[in-house]
Parts: C-alpha cells; sequence; structure tokens
C-alpha cells in the first residue's frame, strides 16, 4: 500500500507534471469558454446583420463594450440609488432601474460601435443587443437573489 506525500515532498519532475497538467487544465476551460462567448457573439451578430471586417475587430468590440460598460454600469448603479430613494412605488422602481440600465448598455455599445470603425451595427440592432445584454443581467442578478434567499 502506497502513502500519499504531500505536494512538498514529492520530486521535481512529478511536481512539474502536476503543475503542468492542473495548468493545461485551467486552460482549456478558459479558452472554451471564451470559444463559446465569442462564437454565441459571431452567431448574434450574423442574425442581427452587423458586419464586420476581420475577427480581431469583433474582439475588439468585445473587450470595448465590456470596459466602457462597466465603467457606464458604476454610472448607472450611482443614479439608481440617488433616484430610488424617490417616493416611487415599488413597480415604479423596477421600471426606472429596467429603463436606466437599457439607456446606460445602449450607450455603451453606441460609443464602442462609433470607436470602432470596422464593426458596423444599425440603430436597431443596437437596441436589441443592448436589451439581449440587460435580459442576461437581470437573469442572473435572479439567480443570485433566489440563491441568497435560500440559504
Amino acid at each position: 500500500m502506497s502513502k500519499k506525500k504531500p505536494f512538498n515532498e514529492l520530486e521535481t519532475k512529478t511536481k512539474v507534471v502536476v503543475i503542468s497538467s492542473l495548468s493545461f487544465i485551467i486552460l482549456l476551460g478558459l479558452a472554451l469558454v471564451l470559444g463559446v462567448l465569442f462564437l454565441g457573439m459571431v452567431g448574434l451578430f450574423q442574425v442581427l446583420g452587423v458586419t464586420y471586417e476581420s475577427n480581431r475587430s469583433l474582439i475588439l468590440f468585445g473587450v470595448l463594450v465590456f470596459v466602457i460598460g462597466a465603467f457606464f454600469e458604476i454610472l448607472s448603479k450611482l443614479f439608481i440609488s440617488i433616484s430610488i430613494r424617490s417616493n416611487f412605488i415599488r413597480s415604479q422602481r423596477v421600471r426606472v432601474k429596467i429603463a436606466v440600465d437599457l439607456l446606460v448598455t445602449w450607450t455603451a455599445i453606441y460609443i464602442v460601435d462609433e470607436i470602432v470603425a470596422s464593426v458596423t451595427m444599425h440603430f436597431w440592432s443596437q437596441w436589441i443587443f443592448a436589451f439581449l445584454l440587460v435580459a442576461l443581467d437581470y437573469a442572473f442578478d435572479d439567480r443570485k437573489l433566489k440563491q441568497k434567499k435560500l440559504a
């Protein structure tokens, strides 16, 4: 029967194999997730009629939407927290929050579309893309809220 040794007592060759294997598994998982996101964006853009010159411009578009969207998201949260303190009914608060999130997301997409000249989106496809991003955001937020309620 073999006894299990702690990692620091293993041979150097074994440590290299373990670290290389774990690194490969992590990189493979990351590549899979990013690949699914990229191919999903390519498919969505084809459905929406968005034209782009190269995959590099599409990746740049996605990264800039994420970065600029994160900046606008902070401003959105600030505005929503200030506006919700007003005397709104709960249903009005939800409507205001959705409207602000949709407007802020569309603004980020519009700015990125203007910056990245090699990606061309129609006005209506910008709004559909913004609506889908906001819907995904709310879908994942609802899951987080339900998990907190269950815990």
